[in-house]
């Protein structure tokens, strides 16, 4: 196996920044340093701050709002497993009954239309049909008339 030419050329182009950038941070860190040590050498300050006494004090008293008002505070909940006492009215049951009262109205008034769609077509269909005359006239109207001679209000 042959390397080419190129390849070395290729190698010294990308090591050659990483030793530069190595070489400024090294620079960087030893101007750094010695900053550092110029300001360690200079004498300490002679400003001197001395400890006054307070001229007032504040005394703060956590009070809860209406305190006096309450006996429990409403947000001082008893601990975890706390149940809440019944109290009669269960909003449960009440959204099932609403529930179930909505369904009921629904499928009473589904009832009712799907009743006045079957009359309609039965008047439709009596409308049409009419006696044959003869011998088997007597004979139609037991077996196809039958529905028609019913009252709508019976059927």
């Amino acid at each position: 196996m042959t390397i080419s030419p190129r390849v070395p050329l290729f190698v010294v182009l990308i090591a050659a920044p990483a030793a530069m950038a190595s070489a400024q941070d090294a620079a960087t860190t030893a101007d750094a340093l010695d900053r550092v040590r110029a300001a360690l050498a200079k004498p300490p300050s002679k400003v001197t701050l001395m400890q006054r006494t307070p001229d007032f004090t504040v005394h703060i008293e956590k009070r809860r709002p209406m305190q006096e008002i309450f006996d429990v505070p409403p947000w001082a909940t008893d601990p975890v497993g706390w149940q809440p006492p019944g109290i009669g009215f269960d909003l449960l049951s009440a959204v099932r009954y609403v529930a179930k009262s909505v369904a009921d109205a629904k499928h009473g008034h589904d009832e009712r239309l799907a009743r006045e769609e079957v009359q309609r077509a039965i008047a439709d269909y009596c409308a049409v049909q009419q006696a044959p005359d003869g011998p088997g006239a007597a004979d139609w109207r037991t077996k196809t008339a039958q529905i028609c001679s019913t009252s709508p209000a019976s059927r």
